[in-house]
């Protein structure tokens, strides 16, 4: 039975998918451009006044994110929706007793929360990150992890070097970031894994190695993240040795962890997520609906070689760290067993891969949030109705293919005109 919330998340969610769409739209050859065009300038007009558009870069963008929140963050700390009141454990104050076990020299990764005990899957930078958020209590917790996640926005503003306001437009719109970030703490700390990308890819074009350094370290807060910063450094003019030192640097962090804590640190942030199989919304998760999906360390094997094969494809064989970003994102939501809704905002770098991929990942973000908002949390595991989320799981599946398929012929694209100017039959 759907609540006051799900219907303030299904209206949000109906007005951010139009609004990107209308990003989509709106620079459009045709009819439906030509038609949509002057009632954008009308609406635009009517907020900034008469002139040009210069002010619309990253900061209102940014600007409002952060407003939203800010005010969805206050309700929860003051409703006392992400303390210890409701029922069962609660996430934020699982990352608070994190950090402060940081700080009395404890195991930061199984902690005390609300009379139970919970692990917390995220590695070293993570930890580092919850202990600074810690010194504020809990909103503290929400305040380093949202300013994180909202660097998505300025870095997508100076890594846009084409149509840079209608990427961030459809960035800021896009259902893959407010809704993601603010819904649920781990839609915040999973933001970390995009800015990662982003932030390695614009320091890259100041100091490549610095910026494979740092991007290996901050890596650490969630594994997965080394390997689309292992693919973007491919397309740099000293790519082997930007390559050995963002591995070397992930490596230190954990090598640093496990002297600090050993298993207590390999288990939760290692071993249990690569087993993890509550639900997923690819092809994977019709498997789990219907309980057939074997637990079996042969899944965990061809994940991981598909996935070393794909990091080693995208650095060799392509030329944009961008692109080479984005195939691997993409990649790694196909093979998951694991694909959450807040995962998917790992997808956002894709924006930056040009208008084709925009419009694929438009789909995978409606796909991706009526499967989760309406399928899975009221149909699935309220009504017991799971048919529908099976469906949403395909059709999620086939954009990932056509995103990926995408992107791959936009590489070969781009290639073409090098290899005639260079000569090469």
């Amino acid at each position: 039975m759907a609540d006051w919330f799900n219907w303030v998340t299904w209206a949000t969610l109906a007005v951010l998918a139009f609004a990107s769409l209308v990003v989509l739209l709106y620079p459009t050859r045709g009819a439906v451009g030509a038609r949509l065009r002057p009632w954008v300038d009308r609406c635009l007009a009517r907020v900034s006044g008469p002139g040009d558009l210069e002010w619309l870069d990253w900061k209102p963008v940014m600007l409002v994110g952060l407003l939203v929140f800010a005010a969805v963050s206050t309700y929860g700390v003051v409703s006392g929706q992400y303390g210890c009141r409701p029922p069962g454990l609660s996430d934020p104050v699982g990352l608070l007793n994190s950090g402060r076990a940081f700080w009395a020299g404890q195991n930061p990764f199984s902690v005390p929360d609300c009379g139970g005990q919970i692990d917390v899957p995220y590695g070293l930078a993570a930890v580092l990150l919850d202990a600074l958020g810690s010194l504020g209590g809990v909103p503290g917790i929400y305040v380093v992890w949202g300013a994180i996640a909202f660097t998505i926005v300025p870095l997508v503003g100076h890594l846009a070097t084409t149509d840079r306001r209608q990427v961030l437009l459809y960035v800021g719109t896009s259902v893959l970031l407010v809704p993601v970030v603010t819904s649920q703490i781990d839609g915040a700390t999973n933001a970390i894994v995009p800015v990662v990308v982003l932030l390695s890819l614009y320091l890259a074009e100041r100091h490549e190695i610095a910026a494979a350094a740092l991007g290996g370290f901050l890596s650490s807060a969630r594994f997965p993240n080394l390997f689309p910063v292992l693919a973007g450094t491919g397309g740099r003019r000293r790519r082997y040795l930007a390559f050995a030192t963002a591995a070397a640097s992930f490596g230190a962090a954990t090598a640093l962890a496990y002297a600090l804590w050993g298993s207590n640190f390999l288990d939760p942030v290692f071993f249990q997520q690569l087993g993890r199989r509550s639900f997923s919304l690819n092809l994977y998760g019709v498997l789990l609906l219907s309980n057939a999906l074997p637990s079996s360390l042969a899944i965990e094997v061809g994940q991981a070689t598909l996935t070393l094969a794909l990091v080693l494809a995208a650095f060799f064989f392509v030329r944009s760290p961008i692109r080479s970003v984005a195939i691997v994102l993409t990649g790694l939501a196909l093979l998951t067993p694991f694909l959450s809704f807040t995962i998917l905002v790992w997808l956002l770098p894709v924006a930056l891969a040009g208008t084709r991929a925009r419009w694929w990942l438009w789909g995978v973000a409606l796909v991706g949030s009526l499967n989760y908002d309406l399928a899975l949390n009221v149909w699935a595991w309220e009504d017991g109705v799971s048919w529908p989320s099976a469906a949403l799981d395909v059709v999620l599946t086939v954009l990932l293919i056509a995103l990926f398929v995408e992107l791959w012929r936009t590489e070969l694209a781009a290639r073409r005109p090098l290899a005639a100017a260079s000569g090469v039959r």
